[in-house]
């Protein structure tokens, strides 16, 4: 066999490899309306997400009771009663310096099993961000709930209990799962908890969270038949994030279970545009067919204990590879004793040099600083042709994938170019080589820190040493055909493995992160190069500028794609903010660069400063300027109980919102010297009670969807101490600011998405000393 046919052979493999792992990562094909009635169908889901996601339904509004009247009945249509658990709950530790709280409406369907032994409890929240129909988060989970029911009902019973629990004021600050997790009694009978959520619009579901003591579930997975996505690299990296999803006050109260999601659309999260036209049914049928075979499983499962052990975890095509998390260490080091042999084997046959190898590990090390410093080159220049990506809180764009394949295509050249130069110093095997010690490396160190990720590293550094051990064999003037065909063939399990972890990555970490993705895929591709294409004649050419070629029309065509309209609209940020004490009102705006339409009410040249008054959660500084006054109905606090004993105050408030305004913010003054506090019935624990106390700014409570009557507060305080708090009415719309400004919102503009930045808000607020 000629280098030129190993060559092109190896070109081959990798885009097969490539291809198949793409398509094995993918999510399933969406089932029409008309499928097998035993099976899930995200056609007929469809028919529920359409009136869940028909519009806003954030707690408190009419549209999120007219979703729960939807749950309940067709829960009962499918033969189930429901039970709805109203009350009013708290989540002290959800926040460091607020809590939050709302008048919660979970909804359960209970269906009973035959021999139970513990409860399935499958949850997703049914309420959604003010300025988003959530079709995603989480329309999408709650219709594939729905689906999932009524194709359970037509098989026979199962031997355990399965619970559907619908949880409300998710987005509020995980208050209905913490109402049902600590106060509602099956909690206590739950075995496993399955929890679907959504960051995006599209994607293939992930399982990206399992519980503690998770092999017997991924064992589970495994075996339940279910189109798994999961690795253990992803809760590797989660568990290190500041993130949370109902499916953390469970393993807050100590149960167990997993948790799934879909990632890619990042654009579409709590934006206006989550909605049906820009959601991927495909996601749909994944989140769907993962939850039905997994209720069916573990329905019919004895839920024996477990012992507490971890596992590392992996697809692996179409196979969802999973070992104890234990044999991580054994495995990297079996991988690094391969990698040391291959070395010594080389270096005694006069294969391998040791100037050749350090040549070789500095080329790995050389590409991914050259690929990174490429990727953010390449996104600065961007960003300055196409200045409207950077108004984009998000920091990623609507057709991010153009952006991926251009960004990936140039660090591709860099890797290339780099190691092309480092060719004049090294053979092609001592690259590979320096190579396959770093990763050996990288792999037992990650297994004694980070063991969920360390296949990642010592499984292609074993593959590659064994085929490593091969090559080596044959003279260093004539390198074999076939070594380096055996060579290009150990790259395949880097591939399977690594091609879908890269687009997750790039996808997870957004395109302003771009260049900390391209720090772990440029090693990747250093790996894999001397494998594939080092028998390539003048790789610089016949690689690398083929490839920076590409990165620049891909980012070219990405730049001229990406542009505002109806579809893919324009954050723009305007709030209305009234001061009831002073006769004041204030145009607000978060934005760096002020539109046209923004630019009406606050100028670009506004003076921008803390508003922690009206803004208390927001992080910078926002854009202020004097707004015509206009007298809107502001909270009311009344005091229901005063009372002095030994040495405490001990006040009772009730605190009015105004209509339309779901949420009500309290914040004390900074210092009030807190002893305890009850909020709408509910205990604050003393050590949420100091920080509260301790807030720099004043403490925070933020309720929504306040009872009629008023929020009861009960609040002790020492003796003769006054109580300063300010009281603020959010309405998450400007119908009643002067000028009609959402009349007057372009087309190609939406709201800020919800939590990244002021968004088309009415704020009223009112101060007082009790």
């Amino acid at each position: 066999m000629s280098p030129r046919i190993a060559s092109l052979a190896a070109a081959v493999i990798t885009a097969i490899t490539a291809a198949l792992a793409l398509h094995f990562a993918s999510a399933p094909t969406a089932l029409p309306a008309t499928a097998p009635p035993e099976v899930f169908s995200a056609g007929r889901a469809r028919e529920h997400l359409a009136r869940i996601a028909a519009r806003p339904h954030p707690v408190g509004s009419q549209a999120h009771r007219e979703v729960r009247e939807y749950l309940v009945d067709t829960v009962r249509g499918l033969g189930v009663t429901p039970e709805v658990q109203a009350t009013a709950a708290i989540h002290p530790d959800m926040e460091e310096n607020s809590i939050p709280g709302a008048t919660v409406h979970n909804v359960l369907a209970h269906v009973k099993g035959q021999d139970s032994r513990g409860v399935i409890a499958i949850v997703a929240h049914y309420d959604s961000v003010p300025t988003s129909p959530g079709a995603s988060d989480d329309g999408a989970g709650v219709a594939a709930m729905l689906e999932t029911l009524r194709a359970l009902r037509t098989g026979p019973p199962l031997r355990n209990d399965v619970l559907f629990l619908f949880t409300d004021a998710e987005e509020t600050g995980l208050v209905g799962a913490r109402a049902f997790a600590f106060h509602h009694p099956l909690a206590d009978q739950v075995s496993v908890v399955l929890n679907f959520e959504a960051r995006g619009s599209q994607g293939p579901s992930l399982m990206f969270q399992p519980g503690p003591g998770n092999r017997w579930l991924i064992q589970h997975l495994a075996r339940s038949g279910a189109p798994a996505q999961a690795s253990s690299l992803f809760d590797e990296v989660y568990r290190r994030l500041q993130n949370d999803t109902d499916f953390t006050v469970f393993l807050q109260r100590g149960k167990t279970g997993l948790n799934f999601g879909f990632l890619d659309g990042f654009m579409r999260y709590h934006a206006r545009t989550d909605d049906l036209a820009h959601f991927g049914l495909d996601s749909l049928q994944h989140h769907g067919e993962v939850m039905l075979a997994l209720a069916r499983h573990l329905g019919d499962d004895a839920l024996e204990p477990a012992p507490p052990e971890d596992a590392v975890y992996f697809n692996a095509g179409p196979f969802l590879v999973h070992h104890p998390a234990t044999w991580a260490p054994p495995i990297a080091l079996l991988a690094l004793l391969a990698v040391a042999a291959a070395l010594v084997m080389g270096l005694r046959r006069g294969r391998l040099r040791a100037s050749g190898l350090t040549w070789g590990v500095g080329a790995l090390f050389a590409a991914a600083v050259a690929g990174a410093a490429a990727v953010q080159a390449a996104w600065w220049g961007v960003l300055r042709v196409d200045g409207g990506l950077g108004v984009l809180p998000q920091g990623d764009a609507y057709h991010g994938d153009l952006f991926i394949a251009g960004l990936l295509a140039l660090t591709l050249s860099a890797v290339v170019g780099v190691q092309a130069l480092f060719l004049r110093r090294a053979r092609a095997e001592e690259l590979v080589a320096g190579a396959l010690a770093v990763w050996a490396v990288l792999g037992v160190a990650s297994a004694f820190v980070a063991p969920g990720l360390s296949y990642l590293f010592a499984v292609p550094a074993l593959v590659g040493a064994l085929a490593l051990g091969g090559q080596l064999r044959g003279s260093p003037e004539q390198p074999s055909a076939r070594g380096r065909l055996l060579l290009a063939l150990s790259a395949i399990p880097a591939l399977m493995l690594w091609v879908p972890q890269v687009l997750n990555l790039y996808v997870a970490l957004t395109l302003a992160l771009a260049p900390v993705a391209t720090l772990a895929v440029a090693p990747w591709l250093a790996l894999l190069w001397p494998q594939v294409f080092a028998p390539m004649a003048r790789p610089g050419r016949t690689v690398a500028l083929p490839m920076l070629a590409l990165a620049c029309v891909l980012l070219g065509v990405g730049v001229v794609r990406e542009r505002f309209d109806a579809s893919d609209p324009r954050p723009s940020s305007v709030a209305y903010a009234v001061d009831a004490n002073r006769g004041e009102a204030y145009w607000l705006s978060s934005d760096f660069e002020v539109d046209a339409w923004a630019s009406r009410f606050v100028s670009a040249d506004a003076p921008a400063r803390r508003l922690d008054s009206y803004l208390p959660r927001f992080w910078r500084d926002v854009r202020v300027a004097p707004a015509p006054h206009r007298p809107l109905p502001a909270p009311s606090v009344r005091v229901s109980r005063d009372e002095t004993r030994d040495g405490l105050r001990r006040l009772v408030l009730h605190v009015e919102s105004v209509e339309r305004a779901p949420l009500l913010q309290v914040r004390f003054e900074a210092g009030t010297p807190l002893r305890a506090l009850t909020i709408a019935g509910q205990p604050v624990h003393a050590s949420a009670v100091a920080r509260l106390r301790d807030v720099p700014g004043g403490g925070l409570l933020e309720y929504w969807d306040v009872p009629p009557g008023g929020l009861p507060l009960e609040l002790t305080v020492p003796e003769g101490t006054k109580v300063q708090l300010r009281a603020t009415a959010v309405r998450f719309d400007l119908d009643l600011a002067p000028g009609a400004p959402a009349a007057q919102r372009p087309e190609d503009t939406m709201p800020v998405p919800f939590g990244f930045a002021v968004t088309d808000e009415t704020l009223v607020s009112v101060t007082g000393e009790y």
